[in-house]
């Protein structure tokens, strides 16, 4: 997925990436204010052991980090814990330990018990109460470690003086009988040995009631917990801020998803982009409240420009080869291809354009209801059955459309070489009515058949297409049965259910002229513009009758319909 191609995928469905931005930051928002407030205190604690009976050992723990960490992991011991428990009744070493951390200061003799609570004078409580009886803990461990040295220190002592004693003793007994000097030198130096382990043995006692009197020292409470008004949690900005980012970053995930899930076609540019067939026009979502407006619009209405847009697209696609025939159907029944046929018949009629409407869709016809004819009334059906007898009946009303010769060859002419002694012009005459608007004729769909498919293939069916061709009009519309099984509609239609229409059209030999996109919903940017609007359309007035849509989203596709020795090609509305 290229740059471009995210860009539009974020403009397309930004107002659900804005959605779930909102939605993230208002949901922790709310939920961070249903929380309960939680309270932090804290203690720091200095760690100092300024002697004891080994100075080097002492001095090389207070060096490292490693006696201060030990203090912190104490301090969230269980016999700590049990014993401030024991304090507070309902309070058990569980909740406790989930309430209690001890961090040490990096590169310092500090380290600090936190502990959370909803009560911020509970937790301050608590964190002064541990580290009192850490310290408590840790003088008796201490005391009890110098008693036992002490203990110890005078048995050494004791034992030693009885050694210096009895040394003694023996010198002086050797002394007094006068015997060999050499055993009184061994017993003085012994003796001297003693008394040295002596010395040393008392300054080791020195030593140690010493370090038990400053024994107190070793942790002192540098900053006592105090009661905060201020919760640690929730941390309403922080989790709001992380609910927007976490609402945008689930907005923008979806919105690629949804996009690579969607296989509908939601706009014209979509389509064109599919189908590689232009769009020639873009008819517009018309008001429910404004029904009397959706056949035969006039004025400034946008979809009257739409139309405009279309008959002038449709005249410069005929430049070189003028088109005569157009077929408009759709993919499903109810998508407005017959408001799209009607209309665009109106509309070449209203541009000087002797045009004929030809409802062939005998299912679900829908001309005679647009244009308020009796239902009764006799048609296309009426006219195929006509056809298929053995000679054609000739009508007795006069001739209500003429084409005047080209090159000395009437239409008649043509049409008797091709189909024997049928005249178009009365042939007819009593199958199509006027409407009310100049240049415009309408064959309705006549009587049902049971049979609708049969119907239309037969080739009476094919041949009274070839006869309205050459009738002498202009412009034949024909509004076609939708093509069943396949789904055009702009928020229903699926991309490979449009490639297998496109492919179905094209084996076909149709003539596609390119797509109208039906009942897009206008936006407020989208503007109409009459710059480029002739001025005899701006002029135009026609009759304007109610009408009832299908519940759907068409689009319809004009095309050229083959020359009258050629079956119809299908068209769709896009």
């Amino acid at each position: 997925m290229t740059i471009e191609q995210l860009w539009k995928i974020l403009k397309k469905q930004w107002k659900f990436i804005l959605l779930c931005f909102l939605l993230g930051g208002i949901g922790t928002f709310g939920g961070s204010k249903l929380m309960k407030p939680v309270y932090q205190s804290t203690t720091l604690i200095r760690v100092s052991v300024s002697s004891g009976t080994s100075q080097a050992s002492y001095d090389n723990l207070l060096a490292s980090e490693e006696l201060v960490a030990t203090e912190a992991d104490l301090a969230t011991s269980t016999p700590v814990l049990s014993e401030v428990a024991s304090h507070y009744p309902g309070l058990t070493v569980s909740v406790l330990v989930t309430e209690v951390s001890a961090t040490p200061k990096a590169n310092t003799q500090l380290f600090g018990i936190a502990v959370t609570d909803p009560s911020p004078t509970q937790a301050a409580t608590l964190a002064n109460d541990i580290a009192g009886t850490l310290i408590k803990q840790q003088l008796q461990a201490i005391g009890q470690q110098n008693s036992q040295a002490q203990q110890n220190l005078q048995l050494n002592i004791d034992q030693t003086a009885k050694q210096i004693n009895q040394t003694t003793a023996q010198i002086s007994a050797l002394q007094a009988s006068k015997t060999d000097q050499t055993q009184i030198s061994l017993l003085q130096a012994k003796l001297t040995g003693l008394q040295q382990q002596y010395s040393q043995w008392q300054s080791a006692l020195a030593q140690l009631e010493l370090s038990q009197a400053q024994s107190g020292k070793i942790m002192q409470i540098t900053q006592p917990a105090e009661p905060t008004s201020k919760p640690v949690r929730p941390n309403i900005p922080l989790n709001t801020g992380g609910g927007l980012l976490v609402g945008l970053f689930l907005g923008v995930l979806l919105a690629l998803l949804i996009e690579q899930l969607d296989t509908h076609v939601r706009t014209p540019e979509e389509l064109t982009q599919l189908l590689a067939w232009p769009t020639l026009a873009t008819i517009w979502r018309h008001d429910s409240a404004k029904m009397e407006n959706l056949i035969g619009p006039t004025g400034h209405e946008p979809n009257a420009e739409a139309y405009r847009i279309l008959r002038t697209n449709i005249g410069f696609l005929g430049v070189d080869k003028p088109v005569r025939s157009i077929i408009v159907t759709s993919a499903l029944p109810g998508e407005g291809k017959s408001t799209i046929a009607a209309n665009l018949a109106i509309f070449m009629a209203r541009a000087g354009k002797n045009t004929l409407l030809i409802d062939v869709d005998l299912r679900r016809p829908m001309q005679h209801t647009l244009f308020n004819l009796p239902q009764e009334r006799a048609g296309l059906s009426n006219a195929v059955l006509a056809l298929g007898r053995p000679k054609p009946p000739q009508s007795p009303f006069p001739q209500i459309m003429k084409m005047p010769p080209q090159n000395g060859i009437t239409p008649y002419t043509l049409l008797e070489q091709q189909y024997g002694d049928i005249d178009p012009h009365t042939f007819l005459e009593p199958f199509v009515c006027g409407v009310g608007i100049p240049n415009l004729w309408v064959m309705p769909s006549g009587p049902l058949p049971p049979n609708p498919s049969e119907f239309l293939e037969s080739q009476s069916t094919k041949r009274l297409l070839a006869v309205a061709a050459d009738c002498g009009v202009e412009m034949l519309i024909i509004d076609a049965p939708p093509l069943i099984g396949f789904v055009v509609d702009t928020m229903q239609a699926t991309k490979e259910k449009l490639k297998q229409m496109k492919s179905l059209l094209k084996q076909s030999g149709a003539r596609v002229f390119g797509c109208v996109a039906n009942k897009v919903q206008r936006k407020r940017n989208d503007a109409i513009d009459y710059y480029y609007v002739p001025n005899a359309d701006k002029k135009e007035r026609g009759a304007r009758k109610s009408s009832s849509l299908p519940p759907a989203h068409p689009a319809s596709m004009p095309m050229e319909a083959p020359s009258a020795h050629r079956s119809s090609a299908n068209s769709r509305q896009g």
